[in-house]
């Protein structure tokens, strides 16, 4: 029997009753064609309609939209003559009336079973499929009924290299409505691939040629598909410098890039020279050295030698200006107090700094000369002994 050819109604395939498939119909054990299309045998013979709507069968999975909600049903368009109704016993799980709409409400898009299809084409829907679930991403796409065959490929082939070359997830209903999700890119191009396997259907090599037209179209938008860009290594390579690490030394002449091992150690070695000179020696060092480097020194170290010589100068000249200050101003009041003790032993060695006021309790003598150079009693923070002096001068105590 030839499986590749077009019967019409009443056509008779098979006097094997046990082999009549969708299609086609038993009167007195044998089979005929119940619609005009392409006969087709896989185990069962069946024939796919050339055009007509949908007419459901046990366990079909379609799509349906909600266009009825009641307090025990929900009714769907699953694009046939006639509705599916759901009822709430075939939800997952129970659902009061007033919960109805917050499952499903008019207008919802969801993918269902059909569980059974009386001679009254009563259509019977179930929601407890593992594959059942409320679509609510993508887009959806409607095709003949007559076309869902083709768009499935024999053994799949079609559906598969549709998802592999868009990368998009796609379901495909029986009753000729197309879920797909995934970039808007590829949607598109997806969506314009099934039109044309609408469109040329009945051409050989179909597949292939679907294949070609999108790689054709990616091409078109420089995608590569799967939502990836061309990448032009060519290109890359001479326009972008190579990324690859040179090998050698790291020059630390930037700020706050360490230096080498072999210079931080010499660094070290020159500084601990330095500490282990006298102070007075240090000083006169750093002064000389200032602004200079030994000659063998590395190049990546002269700048911080530099740096460090010059602090510790800093820090060495205040340190020895104090102590120079102190010294000096001690040995000076002592020689000024002993000159004054010689000249004029009357006048009392207490004295204080003229910025200071004299105590309220030991009040200045009168002075009936004024206040010489010689004999100026203006420190009074140094206290000295005071020599052998006569019995009449003894009120100065």
């Amino acid at each position: 029997m030839d499986t590749k050819r077009i019967v019409i109604p009443g056509e008779l395939l098979s006097s094997n009753p046990s082999l009549s498939g969708s299609g086609t119909y038993v009167s007195g054990g044998k089979v005929y064609a119940s619609v005009c299309g392409i006969l087709a045998q896989k185990g069962k013979i069946s024939v796919h309609p050339l055009s007509g709507p949908y007419l459901p069968k046990k366990n079909d999975l379609v799509i349906g939209y909600t266009t009825v909600v009641t307090s025990s049903n929900w009714i769907f368009d699953i694009n046939c003559p006639y509705e599916g109704l759901l009822h709430v016993m075939e939800y997952p799980i129970r659902v009061p009336s007033e919960e109805m709409r917050q499952h499903f409400d008019v207008g919802d898009t969801v993918l269902l079973k059909v569980t059974d299809v009386n001679s009254e084409m009563k259509i019977e829907l179930t929601y407890k499929d593992p594959t059942c679930r409320k679509l609510t991403k993508g887009r959806l796409h409607e095709v003949p009924y007559s076309k869902v065959s083709r768009i499935i490929g024999r053994s799949g082939a079609m559906i598969s290299m549709l998802k592999a070359k868009t990368g998009c997830e796609i379901f495909v209903g029986g009753n000729g409505r197309i879920w797909m999700n995934g970039n808007s890119e590829d949607m598109d191009i997806l969506t314009n691939a099934l039109k044309k396997i609408e469109a040329d259907a009945r051409v050989p090599g179909l597949t292939d040629l679907t294949a070609a037209y999108i790689d054709e179209q990616y091409t078109l938008i420089g995608s590569a598909g799967h939502g990836k860009k061309f990448e032009n290594t060519d290109s890359k390579s001479d326009s972008k410098p190579s990324l690859k690490a040179k090998v050698g030394p790291v020059s630390s002449k930037k700020k706050g890039v360490p230096a080498a091992p072999e210079e931080t150690s010499e660094i070290m070695d020159s500084e601990a020279k330095l500490e282990s000179l006298p102070r007075k020696k240090r000083s006169a060092k750093n002064s000389a050295d200032d602004g200079k480097t030994p000659e063998n020194a590395p190049a990546v170290g002269k700048s911080v030698v530099v740096e460090n010589v010059a602090e510790n100068a800093v820090e060495d000249i205040v340190e020895n200006a104090a102590e120079n200050v102190a010294e000096n101003a001690v040995e000076n009041v002592a020689e000024n107090a002993a000159e004054n003790i010689a000249e004029n032993p009357a006048a009392g060695l207490d004295v204080i700094p003229s910025s200071c006021e004299e105590p309220a309790e030991k009040p200045l003598p009168a002075r009936s000369k004024p206040c010489l150079p010689e004999s100026c009693t203006c420190f009074r923070n140094v206290y000295f002994t005071h020599p052998p002096v006569p019995d009449g001068n003894k009120s100065d105590e």
